[in-house]
């Protein structure tokens, strides 16, 4: 049960045993169904959330829709970090894309890791700058490359997504709306038997 957390936690950080077990004693399960939010706009990031089964979404609502920031599936982490860290309102929510069982790890329980061994501060570091370069990656790609290329490497980064979500997502995700997806993949269709 727990192989899919080891194996995201050593894939960022060579943890002892007995760090892992440490670790695991912090993590606290959340069963969540399909459109269940974990986070909703207002309230505070209280745990950061670490997806053993199912898949996440992270988006802000604004006058034109929705804006889909971020996914999550097994193995992977999210929360809005910044207001997990500063303990502040979130502008943001999180939704179950799926039933989903989720482990999470609160704010308390992660200083208290940090004060164990320095791998834990390692891991929180290595979190934060992977959300960081995420954040500021997507926010470039929305600025200098074009829908067609934001398709493309979403595609050739995390083809997974496009078996498990819906069209409107994806769209929502890459900035365009679902038409546009759908010219693109076409577009991108043609490419690929010429």
């Amino acid at each position: 049960m727990y192989e899919v957390i080891t194996r995201s936690l050593r894939k960022l950080v060579d943890f002892t045993d007995e760090e892992l077990f440490l670790f695991m004693q912090k993590l606290k399960p959340l069963n969540l169904k399909k459109h269940e939010l974990c986070l909703r706009e207002g309230q505070v990031c209280k745990y950061m959330v670490l997806v053993h089964k199912g898949g996440l979404r992270y988006f802000s609502r604004g006058a034109k829709g929705d804006h889909t920031l971020g996914f999550a599936f097994e193995g992977e982490w999210l929360g809005d970090y910044e207001s997990f860290l500063l303990q502040t309102a979130s502008g943001c929510l999180i939704e179950a894309l799926e039933d989903c069982e989720l482990f999470t790890l609160s704010y308390p329980d992660m200083q208290a890791l940090y004060q164990h061994s320095q791998r834990f501060e390692r891991f929180g570091r290595i979190i934060a700058e992977q959300l960081f370069l995420a954040t500021a990656k997507s926010k470039s790609n929305l600025m200098i490359q074009t829908a067609k290329e934001r398709y493309i490497a979403l595609l050739t980064s995390q083809p997974h997504i496009f078996e498990r979500l819906p069209q409107h997502l994806i769209a929502s995700y890459l900035g365009i709306q679902p038409q546009s997806l759908s010219r693109i993949r076409a577009d991108v269709a043609k490419m690929k038997l010429t």
